[in-house]
């Protein structure tokens, strides 16, 4: 049998080697934990938000209401925001420039205007607060072009840039100007990466609303707090609600070339399950102007994520073309 010795000198190796079992299995954790990804930071959301109501000419009563709820809603998902309110042209011109300043360090980029805006000569014009315009030709120096903010989130190179104007309302200096409209605004090409949303369709007016807000943000506050958050989904809803509660008679338009998907609340998980065929798919139609091109998307998918909204921009296509199934042109099947 072994002495006492042996046994004490068996125990400090038994010990040592448990110790060095130990170690190696904690080294080995750590180095499992050490090797795993880290969650990536979400990206920047940043967001320019200007109401206009005190204006000398035709002062409206809801934008400012307008532009402090939006923000609201889009910090409570986020977004780092902006608020400018009843803004003259230095200030307006200012915000803008930093606003593109910082989507240059990437992620997604809003812009959203209430107020007045003027199309003239091709161009919409964002009218700012004391602006003097006596004339048209006065609307370069005095007005923002619409056009030049787009530009400057699109020089940025960020994933994603969003334009959202509820400025469609009647031209406080129409009558005074020979060639300038009576209202609305020129539709506008989103470039790649853009949604652009106008609170109603090109060359029509919107309504101010007689509550708080006007009737298209009313509509947009609440779906941007309720329901998909998919950027697609939220304004199909706006576009429903508006057109019911103005009988068709105001009726939000929007031009996207957004190349992935976007999710106002980056929480929500749904789209996550979206079949990548069947999103491109609907990259492949969402912007077609023919009902048919929406219908051979429904044949494919009939009971997929797309398809609820499918069949609304369908529906709508085809009451504004005033015929059930009006086609423009011959039919040629989309590409997916």
């Amino acid at each position: 049998m072994p002495g006492a010795t042996e046994l004490r000198n068996a125990a400090r190796g038994l010990g040592a080697g448990v110790c060095a079992l130990a170690l190696v299995h904690a080294a080995g954790a750590q180095d499992r934990v050490l090797r795993l990804a880290p969650t990536p930071p979400s990206e920047q959301r940043v967001a320019l938000i200007i109401g206009n109501s005190g204006y000398s000419e035709a002062p409206l009563k809801n934008p400012v209401n307008d532009a402090t709820d939006i923000a609201a809603a889009l910090g409570e998902m986020g977004f780092k925001v902006s608020l400018v309110k009843d803004a003259d042209r230095r200030r307006m011109r200012l915000a803008i420039r930093d606003f593109s300043q910082d989507l240059k360090r990437g992620g997604v980029g809003l812009f959203y205007f209430a107020g007045h805006g003027i199309l003239s000569k091709g161009k919409n014009y964002l009218l700012p607060v004391g602006a003097d315009v006596r004339e048209e030709f006065d609307l370069d120096d005095n007005a923002i072009d619409a056009n030049t903010v787009l530009a400057g989130m699109e020089d940025a190179g960020n994933r994603v840039n969003i334009v959202i104007l509820d400025a469609c309302r009647n031209n406080p200096f129409a009558r005074a100007w020979r060639s300038a409209s009576g209202g609305g605004l020129a539709q506008m090409n989103a470039p790649a990466g853009s949604f652009i949303a106008f609170a109603t369709s090109p060359n029509s007016v919107a309504s101010d609303g007689s509550g708080r807000n006007g009737i298209f943000t009313k509509h947009l506050i609440s779906n941007l707090r309720a329901g998909e958050s998919d950027i697609d989904r939220v304004f199909t809803r706006v576009t429903a609600g508006v057109s019911r509660e103005t009988g068709n008679k105001q009726v939000p338009w929007k031009s996207s070339s957004l190349t992935g998907m976007f999710q106002f609340r980056e929480g929500d998980q749904q789209t996550a399950q979206v079949d990548p065929a069947e999103r491109d798919a609907w990259n492949a139609v969402k912007n077609s102007t023919r009902p048919v091109d929406f219908e051979a998307f429904l044949s494919r998918y009939p009971n997929g994520y797309y398809s609820d909204l499918a069949r609304n921009v369908r529906s709508q296509m085809q009451r504004d073309l005033g015929q059930r199934g009006s086609d423009k042109g011959p039919h040629v099947p989309p590409t997916f």
